[in-house]
């Protein structure tokens, strides 16, 4: 089909909130599927579409008004195009491999891409001439946001949601790189300080005893080496930090940044620090309707302020996803649809405007000018703001954002197109312009669309089964008319006929619906069928009068197969006319013989499939996803499994590449079309299947295209996707095209003619529709509906039961939104109910007298005995029922035992685990001892077999110490041997070292040998006396390697073991002297209870078990008597329980029976086998009958006799009775005092065995605290170990960079000096050009010369060349940055043109000199264009010169930086390694000593042993008592020299007090030598009477004031008088300064006056003398002027004349030497 033409893009519709661009004035755009929009304020709109691989990210730049979009595919490139010509300006490849991420322009001529998997690659472009300028790997996080500085292009800033970075870019001529500079994000709660540090917990190991410690950083604790101890601060932050989503720069090189939370941060652009300017309140404190108090400002991290502000809302969680700058303020918007100007000066956080959009926004742009600014939402609006005016808000465009469900072409004849989505919103587009045309909502959510080909109405099918028909008639205006509902659920099928006179609809069943497809019979149901299985498409085609419907379907249970079934009806004239013969049934199902039903299998799983002219089937291939053709027979197979019913692909052409694709026929049905989820769409001509054109409308990846539809003359194809974008392309025919296009147009007009008069009739009845209303929802739900009827109907029926009532069923009702399928089996059930009316009631009448009967027998039942009685059961007449129901509770109660079951095989799992692991594999059981008198417990220490691993590293560690000794003790002997006589020598061992000692000293016999031996002081532990002690232990001072302290920390253990093993060895003879007294005891209370009964006592005796802590075995068997529920038992133990019950049964009535054995035994020895003497003291002596039968005083003497005789036996029976109570009781007390002291003797073992727990404990816990500081020596090591590897891999990786460092230093220095070499000609060049100018022009007069070298020094005025990034600043725009900022080489193209207007205009003829030659005016005009460049060129090489120095300094810099790096680490390796020596070195050894004998003071909890030295406790006495000696002496000198001291003290205090009375007596004599006598003193002494004089003196002053003050009055009223006089002379001159006034005015008129009459008669004058005047000073100039070039001229000739003299004369030097 490619030889008809190409599918072109048209238009395309849709927006989903995606980023958005001013790229002109007053043109936003954006991406729109594929393809690049562009709207226009006013509401144009233009397309283009993107021919690229794939979708990618996209960014335009409004000032040099150009777009960029990227591709997605492998490899993937940018494309850089120009608005609005389209013109592809640049390509941009190698930067991604599989995709980008984002693109961002700067200001100028820059472009940033970010590239996803698998690089991770930021890349910087020069886009104008395509040109990778560098590039550098970032992390794998998504960004945020991007963006350059708009006034430094150098900067760019990228956030993460857990990162801020600021890249700045260094420049040296064409060399760029990119340097990172990370900010710290702060913490989102306020009251996180950054400054908090961890407490310092003062321990043992911070305390610095003897060890000398050595710091390492966290990194080298944990074992981490590389990447990840770099990580590991960034890892163990658990802080909750702020998530950057926006932001925005400001001109002093500051950013904003907003974050996800709602955050507003301000970063430092000099200290790259981030502060916060603004929280968020809690979300606790933010109601749900409307915010109505401020947030919390922020100046710094450690203190917040808040601030309320009526004007402002709260800034909440979302509020700033998107932020601006603006001259007036920080503008932000977000998810709450709220755009605020913020404004932050200072400290301060104000909303001073803001604005209800009513949408959430995700992307907000300023216009070329700031003065208005695009609002867009995710919704799929855009809203135009002009900043400032809060009133100017309105909607730019609503494209009502949401999945197109389906899209159709309205009727014969219009030019639009209808499409639904998933919200329920119909739209109707203009198919030429894709414009909107109108839009209404059905509230519901949407399924199914389908047009009418008869009538301008469209069929909406919902998600509840619902279809609503919507008017077309007044595009304008749309309405909902009409709502019917045939099933229930979702309509997932539904399309007319070509004709529109029927309307086929399926649900997710087996059905097939058919309905009258006009208006006007109100879409009246005609009836269904019922197919084989779930339905996968329909298709329809028109042959004449008749309609072929094919449905495919899959009856498999794998839903996901394709279709294996192809089923075939016919729709005729003659089904319609007489429908009720059609049915076989009231509810409207089809004969299949009045649809002419037929069914086939489809070979292969088919996806979709459409059905053509001649009988052909199109579909899809769901394996190989290839189209094949099969042609399906007119006639009805025999069978089903006849080889006919089998329809196999005839032909098979290319298909799509994913599975889900689907197939239709255009309306001409000439063309195939196929579309699926890899985005493509496929248009053959049936005529040539193997030729197709193909379009890529959609993304696959976003699940490709989702529906596509033909417009009726089959010019344009529509298509809708998963990315919620309409497109609409159309036919660029070719001639060969033309003429195949005519033949669809044709079909539509003849169509149009054919139905013309039947569209006309549907449409005007469908204009008189009244508008549909959604009916009011019920106050109650159907649910609760339903089952109030259904208790209703329970109710009488249990009351028609009780009344012994026939009980009638009534009749029933269609509900409230009943479906046409409900309706009618509900009017079949009607039916049957009438049909078998009588029946029933029958039936009902027999099932009464039952009942009673039953009743009538329970009754019966009742009465009878309980053996006769029969079961509740038994009555039922319902067996299925009954049997159904015990079935039910057997499985319930087979599932509850099954989950018991369970429950208790995991509980007896993890008991089995548990005694395994704690009692199984102890080969010492754990128990305890408890005292009989007290609550004192002792246990003993459970034991574990030890590890086989154990013992072999035991055996290992043994024999190697066992060689080491003897090795030492060899080669110790050896080196005595040739020092002493082998006679001499004594080798010792010591129990606690392995080392060998030989003592110089062997004089003090056993005390030297006992002094050689090491103390428990120095071993740190009494182990030794518990059984712990070896020859093989190390000494505390020996342990340096690290295989020493290995094979110690194994020899300690060994010693726990060995001690644990000795205490539990005494253990259990306790506990075996225990079992023994307690057998005592048991077998002494036998003997006491036996007294006690004897002697008939009640006292409480003392009988004494092992409990559960001493036989902790009884706690693993479980008696009966501790079960207190009862046991459950099932049949079999039942039957066996019974079958013991009757044995034991048995036997006891065989005992009952004649024993011989227990008679004669009875008989002979009254029961008993042995007298015993107690027994027959218990015996009373038999009273003679006559003391019972007769009186006293009637007794014989006989019977007095044997009286007396009785109570003499009675006596000495009482007193023998006595005697034995008296001896049993001072037995029972011997026996309890027995037992008392038995009990009493344990406890004190038992107390001995505790103490000895005690200190056994201690010395266990003095060996395992060996162990562990042994253990926290080799952890050091290996920490110390694990910092040497890092600090190595840090050097070597340094030292790496400190190359690169190096090469890049010296490049950039070889750089530079090659174009300085460059500049440095450059600069000499334009130096030769100006002093060759004379020789340039040398062939003109001197004069003349000397003109054109100053016109050759003449520059355009004002044309500066400005620096690369030198804004031109307007105060009055809205631009925070400038109002116009064009890029760089935009403004060196503009002050290149400028330069080039001044020079042509300079160099005009005009302004060439008189008397000049044309030709030499051109050259001189040329040789000063080329200067001017040079120069030019000049200051642009020198900025690229300063730039290169800048970098190479910036390299040298960076290089000596990383030369100190590798010299720290270097010395921190030597620093780390002396610490490693002086940690192995200086052992931290575990001493015991007593009290008193420390001298330490003791810190806050643990003595500080820092500065502390450890010595013998001799040499400190022999020290004290020196001490004392030296000090008794100093005493008695210090008394000798106090007494002699005390005179000399005395001499001295007398000798300075006559010294003080000397000095004083001489001052006196001085005083009165040196006075000096005044007047005053003279006359002091001289006059008699000195007060008199003084009151001579008094009264003479006195007069001479008076005198003083006359004169004073009478100067102020001369003044006085002279001030009245002045104050006369003013006021006569003010009133002759008034007259005046009036004069002058008068003269001023008289002036005027005359000027104005002077004015008039001005023209009628002829004044010649002005003109004569002028004429003169114009002549005087010219000869001034020719004076001034004589001048000239006669100056030039002197100094020609003087260089020809001094030509001719020689020059005489004077030479200095």
């Amino acid at each position: 089909m490619d030889q008809f033409g190409t599918l072109e893009l048209a238009w395309s519709q849709g927006y989903g909130g995606t980023e958005a661009h001013y790229i002109d004035k007053d043109i936003i755009c954006f991406q729109c599927g594929k393809s690049i929009k562009f709207v226009a304020e006013n509401g144009l709109e233009t397309v283009f579409a993107f021919k690229g691989n794939g979708k990618g990210p996209f960014t335009a730049h409004k000032v040099n008004k150009c777009f960029a979009v990227a591709e997605q595919c492998l490899n993937p490139k940018i494309y850089v195009f120009v608005y609005p010509t389209m013109r592809q300006l640049g390509v941009l490849e190698g930067g991604a491999q599989l995709e980008f991420q984002q693109l961002v322009f700067s200001a100028s001529e820059y472009l940033l891409s970010l590239s996803g998997l698998p690089d991770f690659e930021m890349t910087l472009w020069k886009y104008e001439k395509n040109i990778k300028l560098a590039s550098v790997k970032i992390g794998s996080t998504p960004p945020t946001s991007i963006c350059f500085n708009p006034g430094n292009w150098r900067q760019i800033c990228v956030t993460t949601d857990k990162a801020i970075t600021v890249w700045q870019t260094e420049q040296a001529d064409d060399n760029y790189i990119l340097l990172p500079q990370h900010v710290k994000l702060p913490p989102e709660d306020p009251n996180t300080g950054e400054d908090e540090k961890e407490r310092d917990v003062l321990t043992r190991a911070s305390t610095r005893m003897t060890q000398y410690t050595v710091d390492v950083p966290k990194a080298a604790i944990a074992g981490l080496v590389g990447e990840m101890a770099e990580r590991l601060s960034e890892i163990q932050d658990e802080t909750v930090r702020v998530a950057p989503v926006s932001q925005t720069w400001t001109p002093t090189g500051d950013i904003y940044v907003g974050c996800k939370g709602g955050h507003l941060l301000k970063i430092d652009g000099e200290l790259m620090k981030a502060r916060v300017l603004y929280y968020p309140p809690p979300a606790a404190e933010t109601p749900r309707s409307r915010a109505t108090s401020a947030g919390r400002s922020k100046t710094s991290i450690g203190d917040s302020q808040p601030i309320a502000d009526e004007l402002s809302a709260m800034v909440l969680e979302g509020s700033v996803n998107c932020i601006a700058l603006h001259r007036k303020g920080l503008y932000a918007v977000g998810t709450d649809g709220i755009l605020r100007r913020i404004e932050t000066s200072g400290d301060e956080f104000k909303v001073a405007e803001q604005c209800n959009i009513g949408v959430p926004i995700s992307s907000l742009a300023f216009s070329h000018n700031f003065s208005r600014m695009a609002l867009c939402s995710p919704m799929g609006s855009i809203h135009l703001y002009d900043a400032g005016v809060p009133t100017s808000l309105y909607p730019l465009r609503d494209f009502h954002h949401g999945q197109f469900i389906a899209v159709s072409a309205m009727a014969t004849g219009s030019e639009t197109f209808v499409s639904i989505r998933e919200d329920g919103e119909v739209q109707v587009w203009n198919v030429a312009s894709g414009k909107l045309m109108s839009s209404v909502s059905i509230g519901a959510q949407a399924t199914a669309l389908a047009c009418s080909p008869l009538a301008h109405i469209a069929l909406v099918g919902t998600m509840t089964g619902h279809i609503f028909c919507v008017d077309l008639t007044d595009i304008e205006k749309l309405r909902v008319v009409h709502r019917f509902r045939i099933y229930g659920g979702p309509v997932n099928h539904l399309q007319f006929d070509e004709n529109g006179r029927y309307i086929l609809t399926a649900p997710e069943g087996d059905e097939v619906f058919v309905a009258d497809g006009r208006p006007s019979q109100k879409f009246q149901m005609l009836g269904y069928t019922v197919v084989d299985g779930s339905i996968k498409s329909i298709s329809n085609f028109t042959n004449g009068q008749n309609v072929q419907v094919v449905v495919t379907t899959n009856d498999k249970h794998d839903k996901e197969q394709g279709a294996n079934k192809l089923t075939i009806f016919t729709l005729t004239d003659k089904l319609i006319k007489d429908l009720k013969i059609s049915y076989n049934s009231l509810k409207s199902d089809f004969k299949d013989e009045a649809i002419n039903k037929m069914q086939f299998h489809l070979t292969v799983p088919t996806e979709w499939a459409a059905f053509g002219e001649n009988n052909t089937l199109y579909a899809i291939n769901q394996h190989n996803k290839k189209i094949y053709s099969v042609p399906v027979p007119e006639t009805k197979p025999r069978k089903m499994t006849s080889p006919e019913a089998y329809l196999s692909a005839e032909t098979e052409f290319i298909g799509h590449q994913l599975a889900g694709a689907k197939i239709m026929l255009s309306p001409h049905k000439k063309w195939l079309a196929s579309y699926g989820t890899d985005g493509c769409i496929m248009l053959r001509a049936k005529g040539s299947m193997d030729r197709h054109v193909s379009i890529m409308p959609h993304e696959y990846r976003l699940d490709g295209v989702h529906t596509a539809a033909f417009s009726e003359d089959c010019q344009y194809l529509l298509s809708s996707g998963y990315d919620g974008v309409l497109a609409c392309y159309n036919w660029n025919f070719t001639s060969t095209g033309l003429s195949k296009a005519k033949s669809a147009i044709d079909m539509v007009r003849s169509r149009k003619a054919r139905l013309f008069t039947s569209q006309q009739q549907e449409d005007e009845f469908v204009q008189g529709l009244t508008d549909w209303n959604m009916p009011e929802p019920p106050s109650r739900s159907a649910s609760t509906l339903q089952q109030e009827d259904r208790e209703r109907t329970e109710r009488k029926k249990q009351e028609a039961i009780d009344q012994d009532i026939i009980y009638k069923t009534p009749t029933p009702t269609p509900k409230a939104d009943a479906t046409w399928l409900e309706e009618r089996e509900l009017e079949a059930l009607i039916d049957e109910d009438k049909q078998y009316a009588d029946t029933k009631i029958q039936l009902r009448t027999q099932i009464r007298d039952v009942r009673r009967t039953i009743q009538e027998m329970m009754k019966d039942n009742e009465g009878q005995p309980d053996i006769e009685k029969l079961g509740r059961h038994e009555f039922d007449l319902d067996v299925d029922e009954q049997s159904k129901l015990q079935s039910l509770g057997e499985a319930e109660i087979a599932r509850v035992r099954e989950e018991i079951e369970f429950d208790n095989l995991a509980k007896m799992y993890l008991r089995d685990m548990i005694k395994k692991e704690c009692w199984d594999e102890m080969k010492v059981k754990g128990r305890a001892l408890q005292a009989f008198n007290s609550n004192l417990e002792v246990s003993n220490f459970p034991m574990k077999e030890r590890a086989e691993a154990v013992v072999n590293a035991l055996e290992t560690v043994t024999k190697r110490r066992q060689i080491e000794i003897a090795e030492l003790a060899a080669r110790k002997q050896e080196i005595e041997q040739g020092q002493k006589p082998a006679s001499h020598l004594k080798y010792r061992q010591r129990p606690y070292s392995g080392a060998s000692e030989f003592d110089d000293d062997l004089g003090e016999g056993e005390e030297g040998e006992e002094d050689s031996k090491e103390l428990p002081s120095t071993t740190g532990s009494l182990g030794a006396q518990f059984g712990g002690g070896s020859d093989l232990f190390y000494s505390q001072f020996e342990l340096h390697t690290r295989e020493q302290k290995t094979t110690q920390i194994i020899l300690l253990e060994d010693a726990i073991h060995r001690i644990k093993n000795t205490f539990n060895k005494e253990f259990d003879e306790v506990f075996a002297k225990k079992e023994q007294e307690i057998s005592k005891i048991k077998d002494k209370n036998k003997r006491i209870v036996k007294i006690m009964e004897d002697l008939d006592l009640t006292e409480e005796i003392m009988d004494y078990e092992l409990g559960a802590l001493e036989n902790p075995e009884m706690l693993l068997t479980v008696d009966d008597s501790e079960v207190k529920v009862e046991k459950f038992l099932t049949a079999e133990q039942r039957k066996k329980l019974e079958e013991q019950e009757k044995i034991a049964e048995e036997r006891q009535r065989l005992e009952k029976g004649d024993n011989a054995r227990e008679r004669a035994l009875d008989m002979m020895m009254g029961g008993v086998l042995e007298i015993k003497k107690e027994d027959e003291l218990k015996k009373d002596v038999p009273k003679p009958h006559f003391m019972i039968s007769k009186a006293e005083e009637e007794w014989s003497e006989d019977e007095k006799k044997l009286a007396g005789d009785y109570e003499k036996k009675v006596k000495d029976l009482t007193e023998e009775r006595e005697k034995y109570r008296k001896q049993l009781e001072t037995e029972l007390r011997k026996l309890q005092g027995i037992i008392q002291d038995g009990m009493s003797g344990f406890d004190e073992t038992l107390n001995t065995l505790f103490l000895k727990k005690i200190k056994v404990m201690m010395v266990i816990y003095q060996e395992e605290l060996k162990i562990q500081r042994l253990r926290f020596a080799l952890l050091k090591e290996e920490e110390l170990e694990v910092r040497e590897k890092e600090l190595v891999r840090l050097q070597q990786h340094k030292k790496k960079l400190k190359q690169l460092s190096s090469e890049a230093a010296s490049e950039s220095s070889k750089n530079l000096a090659k174009f300085k070499d460059e500049y440095d000609i450059l600069l000499a060049e334009d130096k030769v050009m100006d002093r060759s100018f004379k020789r340039e022009f040398a062939d003109v007069s001197a004069i003349m010369q000397d003109q054109l070298y100053r016109l050759f020094r003449k520059r355009p005025r004002g044309q500066k060349f400005k620096g690369v990034d030198t804004p031109v600043l307007d105060v009055n725009s809205a631009n925070p940055f400038a109002a116009e900022r064009p890029t760089t080489a935009r403004q060196n193209a503009a002050a290149q043109a400028s330069i080039d207007a001044a020079l042509e205009e300079m160099d005009r003829e005009s302004n060439m000199p008189e008397g000049l030659e044309g030709h030499v005016w051109k050259r001189m005009c040329t040789y000063r264009k080329d200067k001017i460049y040079s120069e030019q060129l000049v200051k642009v090489k020198s900025l690229v010169y300063a730039e290169m120095t800048d970098f190479e300094q910036r390299r040298k810099n960076e290089d000596v930086a990383l030369e100190e790096e590798i010299r720290d680490i270097e010395k921190q390796i030597k620093s780390l390694k002396e610490d490693r020596q002086r940690f192995t070195l200086n052992l931290e050894v575990q001493l015991m000593l007593k009290q008193g004998q420390v001298e330490v003071d003791a810190g806050s909890f643990v003595h500080d042993y820092t500065n502390s030295v450890l010595t013998h406790r001799t040499v400190v006495e022999e020290l004290n008592s020196t001490i004392k000696q030296l000090g008794e002496s100093k005493i008695t000198s210090m008394v000798e020299s106090k007494d002699f001291r005390k005179g000399i003290i005395q001499l001295e205090w007398e000798h300075k007090r006559m010294l003080m009375q000397m000095t004083d007596l001489q001052n006196k004599m001085k005083d009165i030598q040196f006075i000096k006598v005044t007047r005053e003193i003279q006359a002091f002494l001289n006059e008699a009477d000195y007060d008199a004089k003084k009151q001579q003196e008094i009264a003479i002053l006195e007069q001479t004031i008076l005198l003083q003050k006359k004169h004073h009055d009478k100067n102020m009223r001369e003044k006085k008088r002279t001030f009245n006089e002045l104050q006369h002379t003013i006021q006569s001159k003010d009133k002759e300064n008034s007259g005046l006034d009036i004069e002058l005015k008068e003269v001023n008129v008289c002036v005027n006056e005359r000027d104005h009459i002077d004015q008039v008669n001005a023209d009628r004058r002829m004044d010649t003398g002005a003109e004569r005047r002028y004429q003169e000073i114009v002549q005087r100039r010219k000869l001034v002027d020719l004076a001034k070039a004589q001048a000239q001229e006669v100056a030039v000739l002197r100094a020609e004349v003087e260089r020809l003299r001094m030509r001719t004369f020689p020059a005489l030097v004077q030479v200095e030497h």
